[in-house]
């Protein structure tokens, strides 16, 4: 019985380690990121939606709930698959987005749908390079399309209200 005990620990030590040799600190950060950022898109696309004053910043808003709940359901899973935490701190909405009105906030809220959207790409980039977990390195491979063309349309938004963002 006590041999038959400490097989079943040591089983279960040997699990732990096997789980934590396999979790790399790639996957683990991009997990957390990925996971902080489909909330923070979701949240300014609501408020984009809401207070935006042009209809392409509506309607982007709109795409950017749709598309970011989705890879963040997705990611959801995996996570929970995996018993990697997609937990993400409460998060405020961004002043920025927050305290403005009008075309003010259309220009805000496009500069930083363009700068988040590049921030993003390159951590999915990584992923898709360097992760060592299969289902998180497939999930950053299969989602990058989609936030290039992301990147894209919101270019071309902010190249139409005349906004020069890097």
């Amino acid at each position: 019985m006590k041999k038959h005990a400490l097989l079943m620990i040591f089983g279960a030590l040997f699990a732990q380690l096997s789980f934590a040799q396999t979790t790399d600190t790639v996957t683990v950060n991009f997990v957390k990121n990925a996971a902080m950022g489909n909330t923070m898109e979701v949240k300014a696309g609501q408020l984009a939606a809401k207070k935006g004053k042009s209809a392409s910043v509506k309607a982007y808003g709109l795409r950017m709930i749709k598309d970011h709940t989705l890879a963040n359901a997705e990611l959801k899973k995996i996570a929970l698959k995996k018993g990697y935490s997609t937990a993400v701190p409460a998060m405020p909405a961004d002043p920025m987005l927050a305290n403005t009105t009008g075309t003010e906030f259309d220009k805000n809220y496009i500069t930083m749908m363009v700068a988040d959207h590049k921030k993003t790409i390159a951590l999915f980039e990584r992923a898709s390079t360097n992760a060592k977990d299969a289902d998180v390195k497939a999930f950053a491979v299969k989602t990058l399309p989609k936030l290039k063309q992301h990147l894209a349309s919101v270019q071309s938004i902010a190249a139409n209200m005349n906004l020069s963002v890097q």
